[in-house]
């Protein structure tokens, strides 16, 4: 201790602050799942109670010409069952042509509002067939937009991104006025597939700390298989389709490219196209076309891309190739 000048006493010294408490990794982590969790509830109250306006107000009446038509069919599919749907000649629409029904319609949206119904009405529940149709682009909102929480927190990796994602959407007016309780369309329930299968594939890339030298993980798999079966009810519910599969090859294509590549990213792209595309081709109206449409063949190319990428990638672990003997093969060259 210093002697203060003058020949006084010393100077106490002052005491230490007290160690601040901080909370462990793991309490703060179930804090902010907690809060996470508390507000996607937040965010499917506020999406369900904006989109029963049109019924608080009309009651359960199906609006527009549309989905007039999509209820019709739906009722027709619950009356008369699968295989008389898909055979359906309907002689009230495109009059007075009419309209073969079986191949030109998306019919996920009318699957998926009879099996609502129908498991509805096993648990006892007494709700019509036209207020489950009523009420499936509500219910789908919400679902839309807890899962675009989900895809901004995977790949932001921030939990309070993905909230004030999943806010954003439950309120735009864009996504309101295509899944409004009453707008029994099928963009009301394509937007929950479209989010799901991209959720799906971010989530089956997840880096893993024990994936080691480029190895697969069994998110890619897991995840892979889920992407595949989302597509394909995205596929059963819109058009729109293209639009995903077509994202989801050039962002497997651009992480190629960029030196990113993976036996994960090949086992999430592989399931994903396999699946999707076998389960697409079923589609009435789709056929064959992700294999002859031009606009699809992308997607294709970067399929067959992956498979040359992971054969290489297969001799590198077991000969141990250089980055340089590596990028030969991939452009076709052998050697040593």
């Amino acid at each position: 201790m210093a002697k203060p000048k003058g020949g006084g006493a010393a100077a106490p010294t002052p005491a230490a602050p007290p160690p601040t408490k901080r909370l462990p990794a793991g309490a703060k982590a179930t804090a902010g799942l907690c809060v996470f969790i508390a507000a996607m509830g937040v965010v499917a109250q506020q999406a369900y109670d904006i989109r029963m306006y049109a019924i608080r107000d009309y009651g359960y009446v199906i609006h527009e010409f549309d989905p007039w038509f999509n209820y019709r069919a739906t009722e027709y599919l619950a009356a008369n069952g699968w295989h008389a749907f898909f055979h359906w000649f309907d002689y009230m629409s495109w009059y007075p042509l009419g309209r073969p029904v079986g191949t030109t319609i998306y019919p996920g949206m009318q699957i998926t509002a009879v099996a609502i119904w129908r498991a509805l009405g096993k648990l006892g529940s007494a709700i019509s067939l036209n207020d489950v149709c009523c009420l499936v682009p509500a219910w789908f909102g919400v679902s839309a937009s807890i899962l675009v929480g989900l895809f901004a927190a995977e790949c932001s990796g921030r939990k309070s991104a993905g909230a004030f994602a999943a806010l954003i959407m439950a309120i735009v007016p864009a996504h309101i006025m295509r899944s409004v309780a009453g707008g029994f369309d099928n963009e009301s329930v394509a937007t929950t597939a479209l989010v799901a299968t991209f959720y799906c594939w971010v989530r089956a890339l997840r880096d893993r700390p024990t994936a080691r030298d480029g190895e697969a993980t069994a998110d890619s798999y897991a995840f892979g298989v889920l992407c595949g079966l989302a597509y394909v009810y995205m596929v059963s519910a819109w058009g729109g389709y293209v639009f995903v599969v077509n994202m989801i090859g050039a962002h497997a294509a651009a992480l190629a490219a960029g030196g990113r590549y993976s036996s994960k990213l090949h086992r999430a792209y592989s399931l994903f196209y396999v699946i999707g595309t076998a389960g697409a081709t079923r589609v009435p109206p789709v056929g064959l076309a992700p294999l002859r449409s031009l606009e699809q063949m992308l997607p294709l190319l970067v399929f067959l891309g992956v498979q040359l990428l992971e054969a290489v990638e297969v001799e590198r672990r077991k000969k141990r190739l250089t980055p340089a003997q590596v990028w030969k093969r991939r452009g076709g060259g052998g050697g040593p």
